[in-house]
């Protein structure tokens, strides 16, 4: 009996062009053209296979996908996604939802009928364990795909040659033991493989899938993607696993931009480098000002900047060599060269200085970029210390950008401990903002000639209950760092206010505030220093905020129009040592001093 197909596709001449060639190639077919009239037949009539147009409007071919999987298992009913090339990127998450494979417009008719017979092989499987060899070997000779089939109660294992080609194997060097497959899977994976195994033969899980690392016989490590599903008895127990395996190394390992390994990668090659001889270098580098450029660009100019970068850094290492070093995107502006013979800290550096000089300047298509590089080094020193190279790679790059652009870092352990004891402290100030320990203290400024008190400026301290008062110089960097600068410059302004318009019923007080750059960048500093103001019944004029050069020019669009708000409001301003009485200004396009 001719297998049934159900070809869905809102485009009449698409659809129309696939069911023709299906029938003259001995099939029934149905034909659907939405979403709502796939389901319903579905419901009225049984179907073999279904190809399944992945853009149609209204419900997408995800969507209908994700509805008949409710109904219908991938091994009972499978669906093969049908999609133009430049919409492969939804194929992600219709491989997720179920779909048993694809096929890509324009239709290669050679290629779907053979796609079409190995899923309807596969869905075929059943007890007769000849009839189950003839539809794997059919299987096997249609498909691209390794194919494996597994009969558990005769223990017995199937490999197609595809299958064990991707592992690099001739058909005659792999037997038919299931060890001959598991104990090639990567010791960090297997037990996540027998846990997905285990799952799917108890019957709790409707199909069996997992990424995994299997060994090639090169000694190297592919990723594969391991599909199957279970033919059960009457009484539901599993009597025998189908499926097939599929080489996802470039997918899964590769940077689609700029065609270098990935984080992923890097990570797995760490793991495997533990157990290697000699002395490993980490070095983790980071273009300044990097997202600058990402933000004012479009996508395409992004991608050829990165393109670019990664250029310069494979020239550089080409030129430099320097023993076996690999190249790798390990981040979205950082990236990554592991050294595995390092000869000494010395060498190491100079590479970086050279990976610096290269890209000084990168020109991706349409003109020269201008970069100063920080780099974080890790060196492992005996066997066994690789596993924390990243950690310690990303703790040097991190020291190294907090204390300037350009600067290259080596971690050493004491670099740790500084780190423990800044997060013990951010965790304290971040508590010692909730519980109210900061304070505020004043400190006069005094007019020479005569020796009278012009004002006071706002200094914030923190009481802490087990150490006293701690100086700003210990605490404010760190804020500037983690946010709670903002928090903090908030509270210090309430409270100067508040204590100010207090002195002013003695005398005319007045107060200076610093502004740290985050907080004059936040946009809503001008409705704060308004309610400030508002809540302490103090006079504008009474208050100045002082705010560093750097802050301004970090957007100096933005900050002369907070200027000009403080200056309707009356309020004063001092930029670095040039004090500003936004009141007297002329007009908004420069500073003059007050008299």
């Amino acid at each position: 009996m001719a297998k049934r197909l159900l070809v869905v596709d809102d485009d009449e001449m698409n659809r129309d062009l696939l069911s023709r060639m299906l029938f003259r190639n001995g099939y029934e077919v149905i034909a659907a053209a939405s979403g709502p009239e796939t389901l319903e037949i579905l419901d009225s009539r049984p179907v073999d296979l279904v190809l399944l147009d992945l853009r149609m409007p209204g419900t997408s071919g995800i969507g209908v996908l994700q509805r008949i999987r409710t109904k219908f298992p991938a091994t009972v009913l499978p669906v093969i996604m049908v999609t133009a090339l430049p919409e492969s990127e939804g194929l992600v998450p219709a491989m997720r939802a179920g779909a048993n494979d694809y096929i890509t417009k324009p239709v290669d008719f050679a290629v779907a009928l053979a796609k079409i017979e190995t899923r309807l092989a596969l869905a075929s499987v059943n007890l007769d364990q000849q009839r189950a060899g003839e539809l794997f070997l059919l299987a096997a000779r249609a498909s691209d795909d390794g194919l494996w089939d597994w009969d558990l109660v005769n223990r017995h294992l199937n490999l197609s040659a595809r299958w064990k080609s991707i592992l690099g194997y001739a058909q005659h060097e792999i037997g038919c033991e299931a060890e001959e497959w598991f104990a090639r899977i990567h010791p960090r994976d297997r037990l996540r493989w027998r846990r997905h195994l285990e799952a799917h033969i108890q019957g709790r899980t409707a199909g069996l899938e997992c990424e995994l690392r299997v060994r090639h016989k090169d000694g190297c490590y592919r990723w594969v993607e391991c599909r199957g599903g279970a033919s059960r008895d009457a009484s539901g127990t599993a009597i025998r696993l189908a499926g097939n395996m599929t080489d996802i190394t470039s997918r899964k390992t590769m940077d689609a931009a700029t065609l270098l390994p990935n984080l992923l990668w890097l990570e797995s090659e760490l793991e495997d480098a533990a157990d290697e001889p000699g002395r490993a270098a980490l070095l983790l580098l980071r273009p300044d000002g990097f997202e600058r450029y990402r933000e004012n660009l479009s996508p395409e100019e992004n991608r050829g900047l990165l393109q670019a970068i990664a250029g310069r850094l494979r020239d550089s290492l080409r030129v430099m060599g320097g023993g076996r070093a690999d190249l790798a995107r390990a981040g979205e502006s950082e990236f990554a060269i592991l050294l595995r013979q390092a000869e000494s800290e010395e060498q190491v550096r100079e590479l970086a200085a050279g990976v610096q000089r290269s890209l000084n300047r990168v020109s991706p298509q349409g003109g020269a970029v201008f970069f100063s590089t920080s780099v974080g080094i890790a060196l492992a020193g005996v066997a066994g210390e690789r596993n924390s190279l990243l950690r310690d790679a990303q703790a040097a790059l991190r020291h190294s950008r907090e204390e300037g652009q350009g600067g290259i870092t080596v971690f050493h352990e004491a670099m740790r401990q500084h780190d423990l004891e800044e997060l013990r402290l951010e965790t304290a100030l971040r508590a010692a903002v909730e519980r109210r320990e900061l304070v505020v203290h004043y400190q006069p400024k005094v007019d020479l000639d005569d020796g009278s008190i012009e004002g006071f400026e706002a200094l914030v301290r923190w009481k802490r209950p087990d150490l006293g008062l701690v100086m700003p110089n210990d605490f404010i960097p760190l804020a500037e760092r983690n946010g709670l600068i903002v928090p903090i410059g908030k509270f210090v302004l309430e409270r100067a206010c508040l204590d100010t318009a207090a002195l002013r019923r003695l005398f005319p007080a007045k107060v200076s505030v610093n502004v740290s750059g985050r907080q004059f960048s936040e946009p809503l500093l001008v409705e704060q220093v308004r309610q400030a103001l508002g809540a302490a019944s103090l006079e504008p004029e009474a208050l100045r905020l002082e705010v560093t050069e750097t802050a301004v020019m970090n957007d100096p669009n933005a900050a002369l129009a907070t200027m000009q708000q403080f200056r309707a409001m009356g309020v004063g301003l001092k930029l670095d040592d040039l004090a500003l009485a936004i009141p007297r200004w002329p007009t908004c396009s420069g500073f003059r001093s007050t008299p």
